[in-house]
Parts: C-alpha cells; sequence; structure tokens
C-alpha cells in the first residue's frame, strides 16, 4: 500500500535520515510505459551518495544520459504498479554501487527512494573474495606438491620395503609407508574439497580404510568402515587419521591367527554431549598372556596423536576382541 505522506511529512521525514533521500515522480511515454523520473526533493546526503548536484526538477538521463534501464524500469514498477522494494544494485554510468529501499507515494506515479552508497563496502568484499580465490588456489598448489613429495617419500620407502628380505625390517618400512599414505590422503581430501581447514570425515577416514584393506591382500578380514560424516579441522583430521592407521593395523597384526577371519570396525560418530568418539574394534582373540599390543613406535604414536585430541586412547579386551575407544572435542 503506497505511503500516505503529506509534502510537510516528507520534509520533516527527510530532515531525520542519515541515508540519502529524495522523491521523484515517473515520466511514461504516450503509452503509459515509464522512460524517465523527475527529482522533485532531497536532502543534504543525496548530493554526496550519488555525485548528483543541481538535480532537482531535472530527470534523471538529464543528469545521467548513461543511466542503465534497469533503474527506470525497476522505480517504473514501483511507481505505477504500487510495489515496495528493497535491493542492492551498482550503477556504470555512475560509477557507484547503492543500498536501495523505494516505495510508492501519492500521488499516482510518485515515488520515494531511501538509499546509501555502499560502493567501498562493496570494493572491500570483491578485494576479500579476491584474496580468499587466491589463498584457495595456492592451497591447491601447495597441496599438490605436498602430495607429490609424500608419493614420492611412500615410492622410495616401497623399493626399499620390496629390496628387503622378510621379517621385522620390511614390516617397519611398510608400516612407515602407510603413515605416510595417511597423511596424503588428508591432503589429497583438502584437495577435492577446496576447503582450507576441513575436511569430510567419511571421505577421509574411508580412504585410509580402504588403502589399509588393499594392504592386506585377503578377503579373510573384512574392515568395516562406519564413519558418521561430518566436517573436521585439519587440527583433528591429521592425528586422528594416523590414529586410525596405527589401531587398524595393530589389529591386524595381534588379533587374528595366520589365516584366520575376522573383522575390524572403524566407527566416528558424534555423541549427544558434542564430544566426537572413535572406536576401533576388532572381533579377535583379545590380549591375552600370550598376546601383546604394538609396545613399539605404534603404540608411542597413538598416544602422542591421542595427547593432540586432548585425550587418551581406552582399551577393552577379552576372549571376544578388542576395542580401543578416542573421546574428545572437535
Amino acid at each position: 500500500m503506497p505511503l500516505q505522506l503529506s509534502a510537510r511529512e516528507v520534509d520533516m521525514f527527510i530532515g531525520f535520515l542519515d541515508d540519502g533521500f529524495c522523491t521523484c515522480e515517473m515520466i511514461t511515454d504516450s503509452d503509459g510505459r515509464p522512460v524517465d523520473y523527475r527529482f522533485l526533493k532531497m536532502n543534504p546526503q543525496f548530493e554526496e551518495m550519488t555525485g548528483l548536484y543541481g538535480a532537482k526538477g531535472r530527470t534523471a538521463l538529464e543528469m545521467v544520459p548513461n543511466l542503465e534501464p534497469f533503474w527506470i524500469e525497476t522505480y517504473g514498477r514501483i511507481a505505477l504498479n504500487g510495489e515496495s522494494r528493497r535491493f542492492q544494485q551498482g550503477s556504470l554510468a555512475m560509477g557507484r554501487y547503492f543500498d536501495v529501499y523505494a516505495a510508492p507515494i501519492e500521488p499516482h506515479g510518485r515515488f520515494a527512494i531511501q538509499f546509501r552508497d555502499i560502493t567501498e563496502t562493496k570494493r572491500i568484499e570483491a578485494e576479500r573474495e579476491a584474496a580468499l580465490t587466491e589463498a584457495q588456489q595456492l592451497l591447491a598448489e601447495l597441496n599438490h606438491r605436498v602430495m607429490n613429495s609424500l608419493g614420492t617419500i611412500s615410492s622410495i620407502i616401497s623399493m626399499e620395503s620390496r629390496a628387503r628380505a622378510e621379517g621385522e625390517g620390511r614390516e617397519a618400512l611398510g608400516r612407515i609407508r602407510a603413515r605416510v599414505q595417511a597423511v596424503a590422503s588428508l591432503y589429497r581430501r583438502l584437495n577435492a574439497s577446496g576447503s582450507i581447514d576441513t575436511v569430510c570425515s567419511r571421505d577421509y577416514l574411508d580412504k585410509i580404510v580402504e588403502g589399509l584393506s588393499e594392504s592386506i591382500g585377503s578377503d579373510s578380514v573384512l574392515l568395516e568402515p562406519r564413519i558418521a560424516p561430518m566436517k573436521l579441522s585439519t587440527r583433528i583430521a591429521v592425528p586422528l587419521g594416523l590414529i586410525v592407521n596405527e589401531l587398524v593395523t595393530n589389529s591386524l597384526k595381534y588379533a587374528f591367527a595366520p589365516g584366520g577371519t575376522g573383522k575390524v570396525v572403524v566407527a566416528l560418530e558424534e555423541l549427544p554431549d558434542g564430544k566426537l568418539q572413535l572406536t576401533v574394534e576388532d572381533d579377535g582373540c583379545g590380549l591375552g598372556a600370550d598376546r601383546r599390543s604394538d609396545s613399539g613406535i605404534g603404540q608411542q604414536l597413538v598416544h602422542a596423536f591421542a595427547t593432540q585430541l586432548g585425550t587418551t586412547p581406552v582399551i577393552e579386551s577379552g576372549p571376544g576382541g578388542t576395542t580401543v575407544t578416542l573421546r574428545f572435542d572437535d
């Protein structure tokens, strides 16, 4: 519904505004189509925010001959159809960007415009967007180089492992290679998502579990990921991925008899209190007197990475298998 403002009320309204303000009347052709509009009244901020001086009584196209049709068409709908509208729009002809609220007023064909020059704000936003795009491109390049370097390291370790005879040395190299690949997986996921500081938990951890499954080269032990999809910060993702790598490797090494069958479940979920819970559970023979967890570098790494997450692993083991649980804040 048009604003019912008298000339005196408009003058009073103008005086209270810090924004630019003006009233106008629409000019139409013989068919009633809007072709221009005339400025009737304005406040001092009008001239400051538009750069248009002495506009009273003159038309928009007289003041700005190259004014974009958008302005006349938009104000025409407002003045003639009784619409009110809030919008942001730039004008190349005026070299400015405006935040505008326009509404019809009496008599029919007239309208009021309240606006603010947001050119500087838009410039800052554009510069920020350009800087973000550049940062993302640099990150992608950095991730690409890191992945190449990690790939080279992994290949060297693999070559060294193949050159060695069977035994602890070869197994140790295999574990080192898996750790390198776990870190490489994070960079691949970051690069794929285009994110600077977060990664999808399911994409990331599923890939690590998939890599470990391929390394087994056997169908006797099933690796089952149950990862709830959520965004993980890289601060969390790096130690979490390495913990998964160590715990799954530990289960594969000690939980099952040679040639035996079984399952290892890797689960990540968000608890009702907002904490995250990682569980690595196997249905192996448990940690009896004749068995042990990896008390070497693997176990030390798990505790070190858990400390980064602000938590401590909880181990429950029996004849039906072993479960390692970590609860931590995102």
